[in-house]
């Protein structure tokens, strides 16, 4: 009877301990969702929520791609545009990080897993093909941003939250037009 209580407890207990150390979410994002999830008390600021975590997650990921750029282009447009986009969206993210902080939200503390993946693979392109992919991806990543923002934008009831999107739109949109510029001067 000893030695079956004494394997039962050893099986219970290497179950606990593998459960334990099961797969761990590392991506700051999902983690700060999570916490905002147990946190807030309606579907609506809940959604709210996770916006003001991806939008955050989505900064750090669009500061540390622009300064890539400045780093790795030789193109005097790609770098005045990254010059551009780190300062405004640096400006944003402290934004995005007050405004947090006075309604109690989690967020990441950094860029998600697949921008980290997104700037690796652009680190290893070579300087011919970086500006071209560089313009590409933040292209790609500024229209879905805009789109995301417009519609959070038309669902959320939180007027400060509306306002301050309505007032950031603008130059989320003027990024992607001179994006856009650069991309189209990069093919001719």
């Amino acid at each position: 009877m000893k030695h079956t209580t004494l394997q039962f407890l050893t099986i219970l207990t290497l179950g606990v301990a593998l459960t334990a150390c099961g797969p761990k979410k590392t991506d700051s994002t999902e983690i700060a969702k999570e916490a905002n999830d147990e946190k807030f008390d309606t579907k609506a600021s809940e959604k709210d929520a996770d916006f003001v975590a991806d939008a955050v997650a989505g900064n750090y990921a669009e500061i540390k791609m622009a300064e890539l750029a400045k780093t790795r282009s030789a193109n005097t447009e790609v770098q005045a545009i990254a010059a551009m986009l780190v300062d405004d969206h640096t400006k944003v993210l402290t934004e995005l990080k007050d405004f947090a902080t006075q309604r109690g939200i989690s967020i990441p503390l950094e860029e998600k897993d697949d921008a980290k993946e997104k700037m690796n693979d652009l680190s290893k392109q070579d300087a011919k093909d970086f500006d071209k992919q560089w313009c590409k991806t933040m292209t790609e990543k500024h229209e879905k941003t805009i789109k995301d923002f417009e519609s959070t934008y038309d669902k959320t009831e939180d007027t400060t939250l509306k306002e301050w999107i309505n007032q950031t739109l603008p130059s989320l949109k003027t990024h992607l037009d001179k994006l856009n510029t650069c991309e189209k001067n990069l093919k001719s």
